[in-house]
């Protein structure tokens, strides 16, 4: 029985790195649609990391992130994240806004706004996928937003979950965008039950 994410073989792992190509390839569709602008894409890294190891692994040096999650209720429970650097979060306000952010500590309300709806997007991206692999209605909350380390952010989002799973699987994707190469992740913290249920109908 699966308890945790060290528990999948290598066959729960290929099922869950198509979930990541399928998801990526909607991302993609979605970004270059909300920018008008061509984006490519590397093909995504998925890692399974321990909680306590998150900021070692997802910052670099003392950069800080913009976190945009969306809960997802019903019979599937979990939280997806999207987390894109200082950097990253700048160049999307500029895009779609046409103002530019000095700190990502002072957003407007229009930024903030613009930074959900561009999270909102890449997150439902990937549960589209999910949702299509499962064959299964999801309820999904509006996004939150929170600015800070990663594993600051995921301790916000993840509160309720914090006597579940204690590694997160996330989705590593490289953009090409604008002659510049940037950087966000995808970070999927399913209950017991619901990663069981991941599976068990995937395996179907």
């Amino acid at each position: 029985m699966v308890n945790d994410y060290s528990d999948l073989n290598e066959e729960h792992k290929d099922i869950l790195l198509e979930l990541g190509n399928i998801g990526t390839g909607n991302a993609l569709t979605a970004l270059s649609q909300l920018t008008d602008y061509p984006i490519k894409m590397d093909l995504p890294t998925i890692k399974i990391v321990d909680i306590q190891h998150l900021t070692e692994t997802l910052d670099e040096g003392n950069e800080e992130h913009v976190g945009v999650a969306i809960k997802v209720g019903g019979s599937l429970e979990c939280m997806v994240t999207f987390m894109l650097n200082e950097h990253f979060a700048k160049i999307m306000v500029k895009e779609l806004t046409g103002e530019e952010l000095n700190d990502i500590h002072e957003m407007s309300e229009m930024q903030e706004s613009s930074i959900c709806e561009l999270g909102n997007i890449m997150c439902n991206a990937y549960l589209n996928a999910l949702a299509s692999m499962l064959a299964l209605d999801m309820d999904v909350s509006v996004p939150s937003l929170e600015i800070g380390r990663s594993r600051e952010i995921f301790d916000v989002f993840s509160k309720e979950y914090k006597d579940e799973l204690q590694e997160v699987l996330f989705i590593k994707n490289t953009f090409s965008y604008s002659a510049q190469e940037v950087v966000s992740h995808i970070l999927l913290q399913p209950k017991f039950e619901s990663l069981r249920e991941i599976l068990g109908r995937l395996e179907g």
